[in-house]
């Protein structure tokens, strides 16, 4: 009996050790997620390239104005009103092959814009129409893939997987404007956009790659109506109130950004007469600050809490957009001042980031994770056209600094926000809610 009482308590021994290895370990030894996070973090920096190459194309190419480049900015986030509908698509079907056919749609679709410029056929018709099309197709991608992570990874993993994406992102941020800066002195900004088309295939490739079987959707009754299964996504995030203030925070941000953003290039080319590189290079400032707070995210996260982390980065990166309403004087300090916004706006994003992200993933079941991403995306980004359609048309009446000092005031709202919520007291990860009956449905 001794022996056997002996052998019965060493017995888990190895078992708690491989556990604890893999703990230790964490997704770097999950050779699923890393084909995923590999291919996605190259398209990321095509996307990245495509961001600075695509403002100047309609600049420079095109002459676009002040009200087009508004224009161009609202068609860009237009199809962010599609969250809401999309989520009840990721909740009813497997989300990888979602994920692969939107990539090589993407690919495609930007894969006309240095096409059509070699033709000489390149309007800003087709520029809007091409920018519409794949922003519906990466908001199918957005909702399916954050969807996807928790399905792909434990839970417990899932705050590491956050960041881990977040130091992508970063490194994109980095990289793709550097690499735009250095190749606008050697080919022109319409082709360098092939880029980023060939890296969404390079991404869709490396999602076929991954051979864990995905779980069916949860879903397995009738299909609810498409409106009823929208409320349902909409009344989970409504009611919870961490994800509550996180969604109206969000959106008084994307709004008000998405203003500074459809006027950015712009400002810098007509009221600060910077040179395309020099806009590249205080962008590139946005990644060396991402890159920071995305090797800080994690860290963070776990010595103040996800709640604390997202609340302080908030107000931080916020506060830093006053630099770019007010940037001027000499252009060594005007280009100052915007490389040092963008830092502070890079290093906050991937701590705000993935604290929100992570606390709405661990929280939401599995069978709700496509709605319940899609209403908050929706919901806090539904307004974001119209921000950035309502900057362009104030620039041109009122003036680019007046209009960027006001969109400056909506960007501090969130501040306040989260102040008067439970994120700022949230330290650890809470258990997933108890799920109403029907819920799932």
């Amino acid at each position: 009996m001794a022996s056997q009482t002996k052998t019965s308590k060493a017995d888990p021994a190895p078992d708690q050790a491989s556990a604890g290895r893999k703990r230790r370990s964490g997704l770097w030894t999950h050779p699923d997620f890393l084909k995923l996070w590999g291919g996605q973090s190259l398209s990321l920096i095509g996307t990245q390239v495509t961001i600075v190459a695509m403002p100047l194309v309609a600049v420079q190419y095109l002459h676009a104005t002040a009200s087009q480049m508004g224009i161009l900015g609202a068609l860009a986030r237009a199809p962010f009103v599609l969250f809401l509908f999309v989520g009840v698509w990721a909740d009813r079907f497997r989300r990888r092959p979602t994920m692969i056919i939107t990539d090589l749609g993407r690919g495609l679709a930007i894969g006309l814009i240095p096409a059509l410029y070699f033709a000489h056929l390149l309007t800003l018709p087709w520029i809007y129409g091409i920018v519409l099309v794949a922003g519906a197709l990466g908001v199918l991608f957005e909702v399916s893939n954050q969807a996807f992570i928790p399905s792909l990874v434990d839970r417990g993993l899932v705050p590491e997987a956050n960041a881990k994406f977040q130091i992508s992102q970063s490194v994109a941020q980095v990289g793709g404007p550097s690499l735009a800066g250095v190749l606008f002195a050697f080919f022109s900004a319409a082709s360098i956009i092939v880029i980023d088309a060939v890296s969404y295939f390079v991404g869709a490739f490396a999602s076929m790659m991954i051979r864990k079987p995905e779980p069916a959707p949860g879903d397995t009754g009738p299909h609810p109506k498409l409106f009823p299964a929208i409320g349902a996504g909409i009344s989970w995030v409504w009611r919870q109130p961490l994800i509550r203030p996180m969604m109206i925070a969000t959106a008084f941000y994307m709004t008000f950004t998405s203003g500074i953003q459809a006027l950015y290039v712009f400002y810098l080319r007509h009221e600060l007469h910077l040179a395309a590189w020099w806009i590249g290079f205080t962008l590139a400032f946005l990644g060396v600050g991402a890159l920071v707070g995305s090797l800080l995210s994690l860290r963070l996260l776990r010595r103040i809490g996800p709640g604390p982390a997202a609340f302080w980065a908030t107000v931080v990166g916020n506060a830093a957009f006053l630099l770019i309403a007010f940037a001027g004087g000499p252009a060594p300090l005007a280009i100052g001042m915007l490389a040092l916004a963008q830092a502070m706006v890079g290093m906050s994003g991937p701590i705000a980031q993935v604290g929100m992200g992570s606390l709405r993933m661990v929280i939401t079941p599995n069978e709700m994770q496509g709605r319940v991403v899609a209403a908050f995306r929706g919901l806090s980004l539904g307004l974001a056209p119209l921000g950035a359609l309502a900057g362009g048309f104030a620039a041109a009446v009122i003036g680019l600094r007046p209009t960027l000092a006001i969109l400056v005031v909506g960007v501090l709202v969130p501040i306040f926000v989260m102040l008067f919520s439970p994120l700022p007291g949230t330290r650890k990860f809470p258990e997933p809610p108890d799920q109403p009956a029907g819920e799932a449905k």
